[in-house]
């Protein structure tokens, strides 16, 4: 089976200490065969004086999408990523997640047609954190068994996501599964998403943009396919966003769920 060329969408909003260690990982791929796009939500001139000595050191494509600071529109953002993308499958990526050095490998290898695949994440507390960034930590990386140390300290909150395990059929099991994807970390072929619109771009503030997408995608036979224990990433630890928009978004996310909607309500991909 011809495996898929690959776009990883790194988002970001002024977080640049966070945003230098996912670099680090995004440098260290044991698959360098992709394009990288960062979807910048607004952030400062901080952010991109961090891109441009990172485009100077690395030889694979680099692009910087960037929009004025009008409030959370990491929906909007992700998906003028997507239209900028050249490569026809899509892997998203928080810029507070570190990802390890097989991660491309990993969505590379999960990638089919018609399936939205979710990999898995690891939290880091504050402390660990801080001592990360602090040390610029090659966060990328660490370990099951230095994992395993931080996880008895209380440091993270499992372990268990390092170790490679074979699902084979498994990881079909829970094809209907929205809560199986998270938005830090799942990969798309391109053409599905943009057949379903994308993001909804009416999602404005934190929270549901990316349950409402994988919602649609399944309503529009496009299902889950789990990868759990592949493409793991460190999840940065920070002080929760602003979500006063939760409750109005939760809501649109029901309403995709109890409908049956496919298309986003507002989208560019879809004009």
């Amino acid at each position: 089976m011809q495996k898929p060329s690959i776009s990883l969408i790194v988002s970001t909003y002024n977080q640049p200490d966070f945003l230098r260690l996912v670099l680090h990982g995004v440098a260290n791929q044991t698959d360098t065969d992709f394009e990288l796009l960062i979807a910048d939500d607004g952030s400062t001139p901080e952010t991109k004086s961090l891109i441009d000595e990172f485009k100077q050191k690395n030889s694979f494509a680099i692009t910087h999408i960037w929009h004025d600071d009008n409030g959370f529109q990491k929906a909007q953002i992700l998906n003028k990523a997507v239209l900028a993308s050249k490569n026809d499958y899509v892997v998203f990526l928080d810029g507070d997640c570190v990802p390890r050095t097989h991660h491309v490998r990993d969505h590379r290898r999960l990638a089919r047609k018609n399936r939205i695949v979710g990999c898995s994440r690891i939290l880091l507390d504050e402390t660990i954190t801080k001592h990360a960034i602090g040390n610029q930590l090659q966060v990328h990386n660490w370990t099951p068994l230095k994992l395993l140390g931080f996880f008895i300290s209380g440091h993270a909150n499992r372990v268990a996501a390092l170790l490679r395990v074979p699902m084979g059929p498994l990881r079909t099991i829970t094809p209907k599964n929205w809560k199986k994807v998270r938005g830090c970390n799942f990969s798309i072929h391109k053409s599905d998403f943009i057949q379903i619109g994308g993001f909804d771009e009416s999602f404005t503030g934190w929270g549901y943009e990316d349950s409402d997408l994988v919602a649609r995608a399944i309503n529009s036979e496009c299902y889950v396919r789990r990868g759990d224990y592949l493409g793991t990433v460190f999840h940065l630890w920070h002080q929760e966003v602003n979500r006063n928009e939760a409750e109005s978004n939760k809501s649109s996310l029901e309403e995709t769920l109890n409908t049956g909607r496919k298309m986003a309500r507002s989208s560019s991909i879809v004009g």
